[in-house]
């Protein structure tokens, strides 16, 4: 009987870290598509876009003015920053407050009803007044829980 017992104990043990580190793999992997959609670039192609080093981007990132996305062991940054202002990206980035990468890139990326069904910078693009931009993003990041939401305009 301590047998069976001991083997379903290593089965629950194994099925708990093989669900954390399937877990982990699939975010990983979710990721890395990304990065082969373009729906991220490296540091360096912002960088350029903006007419910075990327060495620059780095206190712009713990400003909240920017956020990159880690796959492997680089930083990547949303696409759709390349073609916009630094600085409505950085009232943008710094309105979703302190969410977690995934869930401000995901805000960036997704159409929303209230930019009538298109994305932040194409919302933008078309004429959004960015301050409606802005309430939206702190909007966002309270309903998901951020501790830290700047005030939008």
């Amino acid at each position: 009987m301590a047998h069976a017992d001991s083997a379903a104990a290593d089965n629950l043990h194994a099925q708990a870290t093989g669900g954390l580190v399937g877990a982990t793999a699939r975010g990983e992997a979710a990721r890395v598509q990304w990065v082969k959609d373009g729906l991220v670039v490296p540091g360096e192609q912002l960088a350029q876009a903006w007419g910075l080093t990327r060495q620059a981007l780095a206190p712009a990132a713990d400003r909240g003015e920017v956020f990159a996305v880690k796959v492997g062991n680089r930083l990547y940054y949303p696409e759709a920053f390349l073609g916009m202002d630094r600085e409505a990206v950085a009232a943008i980035c710094r309105a979703l407050g302190d969410l977690g990468a995934s869930e401000k890139l995901m805000f960036w990326l997704r159409e929303h009803g209230a930019l009538a069904g298109k994305s932040v910078a194409a919302a933008l693009e078309a004429g959004t007044a960015l301050a409606k931009v802005e309430r939206l993003a702190a909007a966002w990041a309270r309903e998901r829980g951020a501790s830290r939401v700047a005030a939008a305009a």
